[in-house]
């Protein structure tokens, strides 16, 4: 959501710039525009950062899941309820750092405030991954956005 809100500044403010006869020729009004555009990028990951205090996210192999199946935990320990959440799963070998399974994940689903979540979660990249393998590989997650009840 913020990249389409950066994107949509952007261009109302390259239209302005447009207008008033800013371009490569007087170079000014763009590299305002680019110090605008990383101010505002800037703002989002600090917000993202304070949003996401109080929200526990972990990935862990489960039996209760099938072969291509990740479980997820989502806790929140914030005041109120969270309704949307999206996020970034990586699965890595022992001892690499490059990862073997990728996914990027979105759910609507309403945790409460004080309380947790735990669902199981198809991987596609998990099929390409050794049978042997599946079960020692380290998950990472990353939150990437998240919306909260009014």
């Amino acid at each position: 959501m913020a990249i389409v809100v950066g994107l949509t500044v952007g261009l109302f403010l390259l239209l302005g710039f447009h207008l008033l006869g800013a371009g490569f020729r007087n170079p000014r009004w763009l590299i305002v525009a680019v110090c605008l555009l990383l101010a505002l990028y800037k703002y989002g990951q600090n917000q993202l950062v304070s949003d996401i205090q109080d929200i526990g996210l972990i990935a862990v192999r489960s039996a209760d899941c099938t072969g291509n199946q990740l479980q997820v935990v989502v806790a929140n320990g914030r005041a109120n309820n969270i309704t949307g959440l999206s996020f970034f799963l990586r699965g890595f070998r022992p001892n690499y750092s490059e990862h073997v399974a990728f996914a990027a994940m979105e759910t609507d689903r309403v945790v409460p405030a004080g309380q947790s979540w735990v669902s199981c979660w198809d991987i596609a990249a998990l099929k390409e991954v050794p049978m042997a393998q599946r079960s020692t590989l380290r998950w990472e997650v990353e939150i990437t956005a998240v919306e909260f009840a009014e």
